[in-house]
């Protein structure tokens, strides 16, 4: 039987159900099907990496400051983790939708990733999708969620 997927996600996570409609109920349910979070996505940037001890004196040249000490360079951390984890999503997205069983696919996405979300994901799970709601919907419940689509 072949079943639509309903995914949302944000750079937090996604969670994944699959619609259900059972024969005795009038109602379409939602059952869970995977879950993905990332534990240090609400994490600051200071407790993830430290940079005591790569602080160098700066080369002032004659002038010769004591505490005077170098910030190191700037690093695009912050957009290197966002892109990996929007890799990710795509890849766990990618293994969910590309199942044989799985006919279409309702997303709704963070309004922040969702054009680089959709762009990451495989064609052939692209041409799945039916319906793509720009909106993090990952922390409404379960029976809420059919409203939006």
């Amino acid at each position: 039987m072949k079943s639509t997927l309903l995914i949302v996600a944000d750079l937090a996570g996604l969670k994944a159900y699959k619609l259900e409609n059972a024969p005795l109920h009038r109602t379409t349910r939602l059952a869970p099907v995977a879950q993905l979070d990332f534990p240090d996505a609400h994490d600051r940037l200071v407790d993830q990496v430290t940079d005591l001890s790569g602080r160098f004196p700066r080369g002032l040249g004659n002038r010769n400051l004591s505490h005077a000490m170098s910030d190191g360079e700037r690093h695009n951390i912050e957009l290197e983790q966002r892109k990996r984890r929007i890799r990710r999503l795509a890849q766990r997205i990618n293994e969910l939708a590309l199942s044989r069983e799985i006919e279409s696919c309702l997303v709704a996405i963070s309004k922040e990733i969702n054009q680089q979300l959709i762009a990451e994901l495989d064609p052939r799970v692209r041409a799945k999708i039916e319906q793509n709601v720009p909106a993090d919907l990952t922390k409404i419940a379960r029976a809420d969620l059919l409203r939006h689509f």
